[in-house]
């Protein structure tokens, strides 16, 4: 069992100990809730699901269905079984409901294999979902999408895209990176991963980013960034056309230092740029560059800024100060 399955199975212990009365350690359930993001994301899933439950409720036939699974966690029966099996018990009607159910519930239960995207160095590429939601992956980006009857989820493994979301209040579209979360609220937003740090940067609607047990809303203009290394969630305001320039194949700086400069042109080349002296790394440079041409780069570099290109090979072109 992985760890995930494992937190799922703690939260829905909590769960059923807690609805069913036996729970006494409220402040031991607040303190393993509150310890990660994860046990806090696992519990919510655990009582969205049981009030997806409470709507089919409404059906007659659910309603016999759920009074039989539950005929065996009567307060009788779990008096007589003892205070130690509660939690088992509760979790076992949820069970024998699940069962009763059969092909009515199997259907909204069932989650469909992950499917993985990913692109190569200086490669972009846009998947349509099945419900329409559009992905747009950056260069060296991973990410793996699973829809179930009750959310869809993505888990971007490391790299950048760009996410134009169809909403669905019923069906929360939840994307996760960097040990936090951005939840959809009808929205077209990127999220970036990068040596465990996250940045979400929000272009249309809201997003809510959840992570080190904060929540942010952010709005259009908004960037959030969170992981490794980084004290809460820090918002701060960008420029959306500068942040999605990759999307037309063109990267677009504006008084950015050079080394940043240089980090981000390296990500679509397999010719890397690199700072021979490390005065360098704080010249602001701006301008606009085509994406994977490096040597086009570090010519109009030189051609503008106070650098130059000292040794150019088929692996590095290294700038130095003219």
């Amino acid at each position: 069992m992985d760890s995930h399955d494992a937190i799922r199975e703690e939260a829905a212990a909590w769960f059923a100990r807690r609805r069913d009365g036996a729970c006494s350690e409220e402040a031991a359930f607040e303190a393993w809730r509150d310890s990660s993001d994860a046990h806090a994301r696992a519990y919510a899933e655990t009582e969205h699901s049981w009030e997806q439950w409470a709507r089919l409720q409404d059906s007659v036939q659910m309603r016999k269905m759920a009074a039989a699974a539950m005929a065996a966690t009567s307060p009788s029966q779990r008096q007589a079984t003892g205070k130690r099996l509660r939690p088992l018990l509760a979790a076992a009607g949820l069970a024998a409901i699940a069962v009763f159910g059969g092909i009515w519930l199997l259907p909204l239960m069932m989650q469909t294999a992950p499917v993985a995207y990913s692109t190569g160095l200086g490669e972009q590429r846009t998947e349509q979902l099945p419900d329409g939601t559009r992905i747009v992956l950056n260069t060296q980006t991973a990410l793996q999408v699973r829809y179930s009857r009750l959310r869809r989820d993505v888990t971007l493994q490391h790299g950048e895209a760009m996410f134009e979301v169809v909403h669905d209040a019923e069906r929360p579209f939840i994307v996760t990176a960097a040990d936090g979360s951005v939840t959809d609220l009808g929205t077209q937003f990127l999220v970036r991963d990068e040596n465990g740090i996250a940045t979400v940067t929000l272009l249309q609607g809201r997003v809510d980013v959840a992570a080190l047990n904060e929540h942010k809303q952010l709005v259009p203009g908004e960037q959030a960034r969170y992981g490794a290394r980084v004290a809460g969630i820090r918002v701060r305001q960008v420029d959306p056309a500068g942040i999605t320039s990759w999307m037309r194949g063109r990267l677009d700086f504006s008084g950015l230092p050079l080394a940043q400069a240089v980090a981000e042109a390296n990500r679509y080349s397999a010719v890397k740029l690199r700072l021979g002296d490390p005065r360098l790394a704080d010249l602001p440079v701006g301008g606009s560059f085509r994406t994977g041409d490096n040597a086009s780069i570090a010519a109009a570099l030189s051609a503008v800024f106070p650098v130059r290109v000292a040794r150019s090979d088929t692996h590095e072109i290294v700038l130095m100060p003219r």
